[in-house]
């Protein structure tokens, strides 16, 4: 055979934008080879017809924290990911990467995940990359590295400035590791191991490895009553450099600061107008978030290590303060649910915390201080508390990238109830959704060619002759996201073929190949 694949008669959305075209697509060793010519189907190994169906590059999710639950590492194979259209992942963000590790420290990822039985068989980043080779990876990951991971490896959970000696090793690890392929650096500011984290370092390590052209990701320090002075933090930052910034889940939290989106949106529009539009941010169609309870607390608690926390927690007086503060928020707290807790307290788990509250006999605040006193091992709630507005002005604004923000599920997940829509189906509802308020070229390119330019991928993210080829074959009228909260493990309809590297892993809607996907290193 000459030729690996022929898609024939396909509505061709090329991934930058521009109008879509009836084309063939034509396939060999991995690669796009032809566009538009038609050649003989016997001389083609597969020949898909893709007659009234749109063909896109494959999607690039951006934000995917399969690292941080590990199911990068449990579920390599990622066909969730992958029946819903995607086909590259960048992992490594909120300042938590699995490399590089200083004695071996994963401390950051226990909001996350157990890391007990964890056996870490890397250090460097370039052999993280190795290990992950030998993991038969169902689609392409891509790596930043956290600075968090890095700054507890060396300090510990201390809440300090870095010395200029300890700021000098961490720069020395930095630049390395971008040689070895990282795609940049991450910082979790809304994180207790990024409370500390000042401008001082950011800046010392953007002007130490800036020759590598580095996205630097941020989350932000506060989602409530003090998100425009986060994002005003970042803006900052970016103000005296020119980082090229991706703002991950940019959302505020609780009815009484929404009107704030849209202030944050002119905000970023201006600096990027000062700054040559190097500002993106990262934004999901769903209306909540899934994040470590620990999050959710004042500062002044997570400050220290564990055992401080817990001392804390044991603390009368300390405790009545933490009440005091968290029945300010009492409507906000009532709504999450607690999805994720240990097995020993599974009899808590898809509960709001009023119905905790109710069940112990205490106030909603003291539900929440009891729950948290009760395990130091991750704790994770849904807070159902996005506006639906925002969403939509943040997903047409033209500094978005749409994410998943989900993960890879495994049997762990599955059978402990830990899934939730974002894994299973993010990019169907938002092209679902959105098919008929933006033009669908905008929509491909948003989580494509956008997201190709941003991270400054060379082969992936456009239909053209050279690139990898990685596709999505979809029925846009056929488009559903079946998903819901109560029940999120139903699988979307309407992407019926995925090709990764040449490879066809899925079939008529159908897995047949989860071994396609290959580590991507920055600068190949």
């Amino acid at each position: 055979m000459q030729y690996d694949i022929l898609i024939k008669n396909a509505m061709i959305f090329d991934g930058t934008g521009a109008r879509s075209f009836r084309a063939n697509v034509i396939i060999k060793n991995g690669k796009i080879v032809k566009i538009g010519e038609a050649v003989d189907d016997q001389i083609c190994e597969k020949v898909i017809n893709a007659d009234k169906k749109f063909l896109c590059p494959g999607f690039i999710d951006i934000q995917n924290i399969s690292d941080h639950y590990l199911t990068l590492l449990s579920n390599p194979k990622c066909e969730n990911l992958i029946k819903q259209g995607i086909t590259t992942i960048l992992v490594g963000h909120s300042g938590s990467s699995l490399s590089p590790l200083i004695k071996n420290n994963l401390n950051s990822f226990k909001p996350w995940a157990d890391i007990e039985n964890l056996n870490v068989d890397w250090r460097s980043f370039k052999t993280f990359l190795q290990f992950l080779n030998t993991k038969h990876l169902g689609v392409n990951v891509a790596s930043l590295i956290g600075w968090n991971v890095m700054r507890n490896g060396l300090i510990g959970d201390h809440f300090k400035n870095l010395s200029d000696f300890e700021l000098k090793q961490l720069l020395i690890l930095a630049k390395q590791s971008m040689k070895e392929g990282a795609w940049g650096v991450s910082f979790g500011f809304g994180y207790p191991s990024g409370r500390a984290i000042t401008k001082r370092e950011i800046l010392a390590v953007h002007n130490e490895i800036k020759k590598f052209d580095p996205l630097f990701s941020f989350n932000l320090r506060d989602e409530s009553n003090g998100f425009i002075m986060a994002l005003k933090e970042i803006l900052d930052i970016t103000r005296e450099s020119k980082i090229n910034t991706l703002i991950t889940g940019m959302k505020v939290q609780n009815a009484d600061n929404f009107v704030y989106f849209e202030e944050a949106l002119k905000l970023i529009d201006s600096a990027n107008k000062e700054r040559n539009n190097n500002i993106h941010f990262t934004i999901y169609p769903y209306e909540y978030t899934c994040r470590p309870l620990i999050t959710f607390m004042p500062d002044w608690l997570t400050i220290g290590d564990e055992k401080a926390l817990r001392e804390n927690l044991n603390d009368k007086d300390i405790v009545k303060k933490l009440v005091r503060e968290l029945k300010q928020n009492k409507s906000f707290y009532k709504k999450l649910v607690l999805i994720d807790i240990d097995n020993q307290y599974r009899m808590l788990k898809g509960k709001t915390f009023e119905q905790i509250a109710k069940n112990m006999n205490l106030s909603i605040e003291e539900s929440l201080v009891k729950v948290m006193s009760m395990t130091q091992k991750k704790i994770i709630v849904l807070n159902p508390n996005l506006s639906s507005i925002n969403i939509d002005k943040g997903i047409k604004h033209n500094a978005s990238l749409v994410v998943s923000h989900g993960m890879s599920i495994d049997n762990h997940n599955l059978n402990n109830g830990f899934i939730d829509q974002r894994s299973v189906g993010s990019f169907v509802k938002y092209l679902a959704t959105y098919k008929n308020i933006l033009s669908f070229e905008t929509l491909i390119h948003k989580i494509t060619g956008n997201v190709k330019e941003v991270m400054g991928l060379k082969n992936k993210g456009h239909i053209k002759i050279g690139m990898d080829a990685d596709l999505v074959i979809l029925n846009v009228n056929n488009l559903v996201d079946r998903s819901t909260i109560q029940n999120a493990m139903v699988d979307p309809k309407g992407i019926e073929t995925v090709i990764i590297n040449g490879q066809v892993v899925l079939d008529n809607s159908q897995i047949i190949d989860c071994q396609a996907g290959k580590v991507i290193v920055k600068g190949n």
